[in-house]
């Protein structure tokens, strides 16, 4: 695996850390945590782009982010899916693929 792909899941991971914080941050810890996270995410998706295109790698990180910034409201805030929710986050998930795989095609 590529090493941006590896820095797009870190930007993911991060992006998901901050919305998350800048929602339902209080404490001074949490704000800190949340500001952090802004810098990592931004950090590695910069750096992504010097790997991969960067249309694909910005297409991929909001994709991955959209989808896990609805998960964790799901799983952790008691939401409830529609089906257009799930429906439409199958359909993300399917471009990501589609992107992954024509960038592999472009690099061999």
């Amino acid at each position: 695996m590529n090493i941006g792909w590896l820095k797009i899941i870190g930007a993911t991971f991060f992006e998901l850390i901050w919305v998350t914080g800048l929602k339902y941050a209080v404490l001074p810890i949490e704000w800190l945590v949340t500001i952090l996270a802004i810098l990592g995410s931004s950090y590695c998706l910069i750096t992504a782009g010097n790997t991969l295109p960067v249309g694909t790698a910005y297409s991929v990180f909001v994709g991955l982010s959209a989808i896990g910034t609805i998960l964790i409201e799901f799983l952790f805030f008691n939401l409830s899916p529609t089906f257009w929710q799930l429906f439409f986050m199958f359909t993300l998930i399917l471009g990501i693929i589609g992107l992954k795989l024509i960038n592999e095609k472009v690099e061999r």
